[in-house]
Formats: C-alpha cells, structure tokens, sequence
C-alpha cells in the first residue's frame, strides 16, 4: 500500500513539473546570492526546528546547520551540507521575479537521539518507556532545486540517507527501529526550508 502511494505521489510530481516547464525561462544573468540564512520547515516546527548559515561562491556553496527534534525520537543534530548548483538558471515567463536553479549536494551530519514512547502509540508502543540518548552519525546525498524571489527563497531538496548509531544496546534496539523510517535517521530525506539570502 505504501508503495502505491508513492508512486501515485512520484506521478502526480511529475505531471504537475511537466505542466510548469513551459512557463519558465532559461535566463543567462541572473544576481547570485553570497550568503543566506536557513531555516527549517516552519509547518514542521512541532517536531524539528533550527537553521543554518549558507555561503556561496560561484556555483559552489556550504552550509552548516543546526537542528533541533522534539518527537519521538527528541535530540539535536549538526551538519555540513555542500552544494554544487548547475549553470542553467532558469526565470517564470509571466512571474518574473520568481527564477530557480538546480543542485546537487552532499551532506555529512551527527547528533543525539533519545526514545519517548508516548509519541509513538499510534504505532503501538507501549507508554511510559524511554530511552536515553544516544549518539549517530552519517551522511546522505541527493539533488534539489532553490526557488528565489529577492532576498527570499524556498528549498526543496531529495535524497538518500546513511545513519550509523553508536554502540546501542540489544534492549534499545527495539524502541530504535522506527528511528530509520520517521527519525533523524531515516533512509529517504525531502526537506523543505525557507530563508533569506543577500
């Protein structure tokens, strides 16, 4: 069933992107941007909140992060995301402000995670059981497309995702399992960030 919805979700994405690559333009100058500042998924700030700091040179740029995660698997995680952004800039034929350029990226990250329980009874969890943190790290890899208007910009980007925790007990490795699906840790990322950029 979860198969068929992604896919059904991949067809409808590539419907809608079709729809939209007629009204955009490829533009040949267009003002880079040599510093933004990030901030997470603002519709998402019950469960992860935080940001980062991006510096750009050329088509060229790193950013290093921080976040914050307050569900069930709650901690903290820092990374350092590089990014190489294609020559093609692209410009909306009718909205012109609005223009996007495509990425690839790179990105290496570590953090803490602990276990609550009462966040995952709709999985069926048992309340009252918490595990205490514990160390991770990894790195994931992927593509993304950077939306700007001025100053402002959305980021949406797609990827996978490798997570290594240190040294869990056999105990906690039960309450972790999820950890790589709906956590910090999982296997597939699409993040969704707004910022501003000078």
């Amino acid at each position: 069933m979860r198969f068929l919805h992604l896919t059904l979700a991949l067809l409808l994405s590539v419907t809608i992107t079709h729809a939209q690559y007629s009204k955009w333009d490829r533009v040949w100058n267009y003002k880079t941007y040599r510093t933004a500042f990030t901030f997470s998924n603002p519709l998402g700030g019950a469960v992860k909140a935080g940001g980062g700091v991006e510096h750009r040179l050329g088509n060229f740029s790193y950013m290093a992060s921080y976040y914050i995660y307050n569900g069930a698997y709650p901690g903290a995680m820092s990374d350092l995301d590089l990014r190489i952004y294609q020559n093609r800039h692209y410009e909306h034929s009718i909205r012109r402000k609005w223009s996007y350029q495509n990425f690839y990226y790179l990105r290496g990250f570590y953090g803490i995670a602990a276990f609550d329980g009462d966040r995952m009874l709709l999985f069926d969890y048992p309340k009252n059981i918490t595990w205490d943190y514990l160390l991770y790290y990894g790195g994931a890899a992927g593509i993304g497309r950077r939306y700007s208007r001025g100053a402002f910009f959305i980021t949406v980007k797609a990827g996978l995702r490798g997570t290594l925790v240190d040294e869990m007990e056999e105990q906690a490795k039960p309450l972790y399992r999820l950890f790589y699906f709906t956590g910090p840790g999982s296997v597939f990322e699409l993040n969704f960030q707004t910022g501003l950029q000078i």
